[in-house]
Formats: structure tokens, C-alpha cells, sequence
């Protein structure tokens, strides 16, 4: 299955943080994470599916979307996912949270690394983002990561 997770930034430089809801499928708890979501049939491509999940998780409309050169794969709920990772820029506008999340947060990158819950290194995590906010890509070749 394939699937997208990005960060999402505002004009302030702030990235947003989603708390989901403790009923998630897979987790079953409620942590601080990002906009993840899974290719559909309506979309045309995988920028697609970030700006539709983006859409139905915050309302926020993505004016412009990188994809950072990362992959994740894993097995989540019996199904080997691929997950593509992007930086998504929008406008700081009211976010309405769908069934999801339960709250939200608009921080700079130093919160966000200490609030995310990261399944991987968080140091590289903070370089990725540095350079992505600069709508530059850390990785120069895909790198790909995988979790068990």
C-alpha cells in the first residue's frame, strides 16, 4: 500500500503538530504526529493524495508540496506499506480537525522535534527539516527506511 506523510509548514516557518486520536487503529494511544494517509483511486499521483489528506485532516489547502527523497516501509494492520515523505507549505488559516485528531499546534522546529512522537533518529530528522524548510532536499538519492 502506498502512502504519503508530510510536514506541514506556514508562512511563520511554523510546522504543525496533529494529536491523534487515542481510537487509532494501529497505535490504539494519542500522540503528536503529522499528516500521513494512503494513495487512493481518485488520486492522479502521490501529490495528490498529500493535498487531499491534507485537506480532510486540517482544511488547510497545500500551496506547494517537495517530496524529500525518504521512504519508510513497514507493515501496519497486516498490510506492507510504502510511505513517501514531502513538506507541504500552506497558509497559517483556521485548521478544522477531522474524527482523526483531537488538537493541534503550530510550533517552531525545535518544539516540534521534542513534541513529535519519530519511529527513527530524531537528529536526522531535524537536519531534513532544516534544509526542507529552506525548500531544499537533505537526502541527493532516496533513502530508504525500514522498520519491522
Amino acid at each position: 500500500m502506498d502512502k504519503i506523510l508530510t510536514f506541514i509548514v506556514n508562512e511563520f516557518n511554523e510546522l504543525l503538530l496533529l494529536k491523534g486520536s487515542s481510537k487509532d487503529p494501529q497505535f490504539k494511544e494519542s500522540f503528536w504526529y503529522v499528516v500521513t494517509g494512503g494513495y487512493e483511486d481518485i488520486d492522479k499521483n502521490l501529490i495528490n493524495t498529500v493535498k487531499r489528506e491534507v485537506q480532510e485532516e486540517t482544511a488547510l489547502i497545500v500551496k506547494k508540496s517537495i517530496y524529500l527523497n525518504w521512504i519508510f516501509k513497514y507493515k501496519s494492520l497486516g498490510k506492507n506499506c510504502t510511505e513517501y515523505v514531502y513538506i507541504s507549505f500552506v497558509n497559517k488559516d483556521d485548521v478544522i480537525l477531522n474524527e482523526e485528531n483531537i488538537d493541534y499546534k503550530w510550533c517552531k522546529l525545535e518544539e516540534f522535534i521534542e513534541k513529535t512522537r519519530w519511529f527513527g533518529d530524531k537528529n536526522e530528522l531535524k537536519n531534513v527539516l532544516i534544509d526542507a524548510l529552506k525548500e531544499k532536499i537533505y537526502f541527493k538519492s532516496e533513502k530508504v527506511e525500514e522498520y519491522k
